[in-house]
């Protein structure tokens, strides 16, 4: 009986030690390239063109996006305080709505350039503290064979 409750036995299929080595090395200078290295002259170079498909605004496409949730909620947030202040002191639904949708474009873009400069100083933190780690450890191996050596070197003087 397995794991999952099955009666199939799992096969083992044998492993050759003495499989038969590959008779020359080869080197990559040996190799053809994978890529062709040649490059056009300038006048016969295609020239990048801007292509935008409706595929590219799926869904999918903004919900992978980092800072996008923030962005939208920091968005909404702005669109219905704007959006309810300016009609209870005004009165008028067209004014309210006007000011509601700027209200929702600039809270997109405070709320998008919020999140990304905290993302940007976590990526930095994270950096310094792999660098520092990286020093830590490089100062103790560092230490550890300088015992190791200065340990060789009294037992080697002791033996004499």
């Amino acid at each position: 009986m397995g794991w999952f409750g099955g009666n199939k036995v799992s096969s083992v299929t044998p492993v050759n030690e003495n499989e038969a080595a590959p008779a020359q090395q080869q080197f990559l200078e040996d190799l053809p390239p994978k890529f062709d290295d040649s490059i056009a002259p300038p006048d016969q170079q295609e020239q990048p063109q801007l292509k935008i498909s409706i595929t590219d605004f799926n869904v999918n496409t903004y919900l992978g996006m980092p800072c996008f949730r923030e962005a939208m909620l920091t968005g909404f947030q702005a669109m219905g305080v704007l959006g309810v202040v300016t009609f209870l002191i005004h009165k008028q639904v067209m004014r309210s709505v006007h000011w509601a949708v700027g209200g929702f474009f600039l809270g997109n873009v405070v709320g998008f350039e919020q999140c990304r400069s905290i993302r940007r100083r976590s990526f930095e933190t994270m950096e310094k503290a792999r660098q520092k780690n990286a020093k830590r450890n490089e100062e103790k191996w560092q230490e550890k064979e300088d015992t190791d050596v200065q340990q060789q070197f009294e037992e080697f003087n002791q033996r004499r």
